[in-house]
């Protein structure tokens, strides 16, 4: 599935989208709503080549993206970290950094062939499935390191905020899906009118993996079910068995 992130206003939306895999809801760990996880990453260090992907199928180092756009990599890694942060801050799932991008569940590079704006891959296991859940098995996010990129908003259109993509695309990667086109984090639509979760990037996040268990946290109900914030949009075209491409680009819709 993949949908595009367009200039220009709508109303805004207080709702939210699950990602579905051939009519399947996604999630990482237990396919069960409202079980928290633990989920590892890295950033890509050398050329990756991913069979199965479509967007990010050939991926490189954040090197190039970064020398480009004039961002050092300790405020790539600053960027990183607080894009992840947003969802352990709402949802109980934990991520956690290794080095070896072999071993990483969610793997973060520039794309090889640079096209769009920024997309995640979403693989997921065939064989758990709990009330319409498959568990998520691997998740590529890449960027486009041609675009301009910065930490903030510029009140440029076509220089990106490096903490949103990240997060909007870390969403995709955790099982949720574009619920509209303005209003809210995960929306298509690029918007330079907030950094931070939304009412309905919370709910989604919280509906599939429960409320953050970090401390200083207040701890909310426990969902016993996720109740989708609007109609289920099935990936069409752009998904597979095996895979489902979400893009935040600006001004393409596939």
């Amino acid at each position: 599935m993949c949908a595009g992130l367009s200039a220009g206003g709508a109303a805004a939306s207080s709702q939210y989208e699950l990602l579905r895999l051939d009519g399947h809801q996604v999630k990482w760990g237990t396919p069960a709503a409202g079980t928290g996880s633990t989920v590892t990453f890295a950033l890509v260090s050398r050329p990756v080549h991913s069979d199965d992907a479509r967007n990010c199928r050939d991926m490189q180092s954040m090197d190039a993206l970064r020398r480009a756009s004039g961002i050092d990599a300790a405020a790539l890694d600053a960027a990183l970290r607080a894009a992840f942060d947003l969802w352990e801050g709402v949802a109980d799932i934990r991520f956690r950094r290794v080095e070896m991008p072999a071993k990483a569940d969610i793997l973060i590079g520039a794309q090889s062939v640079p096209r769009g704006v920024a997309f995640a891959d979403v693989a997921y296991h065939r064989t758990s499935d709990e009330a319409g859940f498959r568990s998520i098995r691997r998740a590529l996010v890449c960027l486009n390191p041609e675009k301009r990129w910065m930490d903030g908003f510029d009140g440029d259109p076509k220089t990106y905020d490096l903490r949103y993509a990240i997060a909007h695309e870390i969403g995709h990667a955790i099982g949720l899906d574009h619920p509209g086109p303005s209003g809210e984090l995960m929306s298509f639509r690029y918007e330079e009118r907030f950094r931070e979760l939304q009412a309905g990037d919370v709910a989604g996040a919280v509906g599939l993996y429960g409320p953050s268990r970090r401390p200083g946290i207040a701890a909310g109900p426990r969902p016993a079910a996720v109740v989708e914030g609007s109609a289920a949009r099935v990936a069409t075209g752009c998904a597979s068995a095996e895979r489902s491409a979400t893009a935040l680009s600006a001004g393409e819709r596939c």
